[in-house]
């Protein structure tokens, strides 16, 4: 989704006739309304700051990854260091090369497989359903009276307990980890986006009322874009939600995932291959939260880091 400056705003008229295109020559943050005293000179100045910033934004990019890179090497090289000095047993706890060497990567490979499938499904069925409710509970106070509390009242309820009712409802097996996963990204995502949907400011919303815009266009104009970085906000926070709702599906009811081969290789004794899956998890949870990072930063290059 492209940035909010530079786009001209042109809604019908009362009488079915488009008014004027005005167009906005300054960047400005989507749900809020330009100054109308802003002379052409400010107007240059905001140019270039907001140049500056997205550039200053761009250039420490590598830093992110380098930091989280480094932080990862450390801690492996104290959890070396601490078995080796310790003398900890490896029933116990591994050290990180013991891992990589007697773990059963086959196994490991195979229950990655499953479960990155299922928490795609789940994470991207989940945030669909968030957003959409979103945007009925907030178009329709109506509908907001009606759902609102019953979306609030499910959310108390521990996914844990709905287990059962969903293996009633879905049987045993990848569909069941899906709906889990799903739940689990559905609350973050509707509370968010509803809440960005109403963080307009009523300076830009009074001035689409002037424009005598319709409410397609406003949301398209103004409502969705201020709701998008809090979009992103939830879909950050669901990634690593929905690997552990996956795999605490996985555990309570079983699989062919991550979290069965963590129980199953505890069980049996194989603590390199329980760890080897514990590691894995937390590389699919990283990684799904890196790619929703790099999404936001190429769809909306102009929000505002935080």
């Amino acid at each position: 989704m492209g940035g909010p400056d530079r786009h001209p705003v042109a809604c019908v008229g009362r009488r079915g006739k488009r008014a004027p295109l005005m167009r906005t020559q300054t960047p400005f943050r989507p749900g809020s309304a330009p100054s109308p005293g802003e002379t052409a000179a400010s107007a240059g100045r905001a140019d270039a700051v907001g140049t500056g910033r997205r550039r200053g934004r761009s250039l420490p990019g590598w830093r992110g990854p380098v930091t989280s890179a480094a932080v990862l090497a450390a801690a492996l090289a104290v959890w070396e260091t601490g078995v080796r000095v310790t003398g900890t047993p490896s029933y116990a706890l591994p050290a990180p090369s013991e891992i990589v060497t007697a773990a059963d990567w086959g196994a490991v490979l195979e229950a990655v497989k499953s479960t990155v499938l299922a928490v795609l499904g789940g994470f991207a069925a989940g945030n669909a359903a968030g957003f959409a409710l979103a945007l009925l509970i907030s178009a329709s106070p109506v509908l907001a009276s009606v759902l609102y509390p019953l979306a609030l009242t499910l959310r108390a309820i521990p996914v844990v307990a709905l287990a059962p009712f969903i293996t009633l409802a879905f049987g045993r097996g990848a569909t069941l980890t899906v709906v889990v996963a799903a739940l689990i990204v559905f609350f973050p995502t509707l509370i968010n986006v509803l809440l960005g949907l109403r963080s307009v400011e009523r300076e830009a919303l009074e001035l689409m009322h002037v424009l005598n815009c319709r409410p397609v266009t406003v949301y398209r104009r103004v409502r969705l874009p201020a709701a998008m970085p809090a979009f992103f906000d939830a879909m950050r926070i669901a990634a690593p939600s929905a690997v552990l709702g996956v795999m605490t599906a996985e555990w309570i009811i079983g699989g062919q995932g991550l979290g069965k081969l963590v129980i199953t290789a505890a069980l049996s004794l194989e603590t390199a291959t329980m760890w080897a899956a514990i590691l894995a998890s937390s590389v699919v949870a990283g990684l799904l939260f890196s790619l929703v990072t790099l999404a936001e930063r190429l769809l909306l290059p102009w929000a505002e880091r935080r």
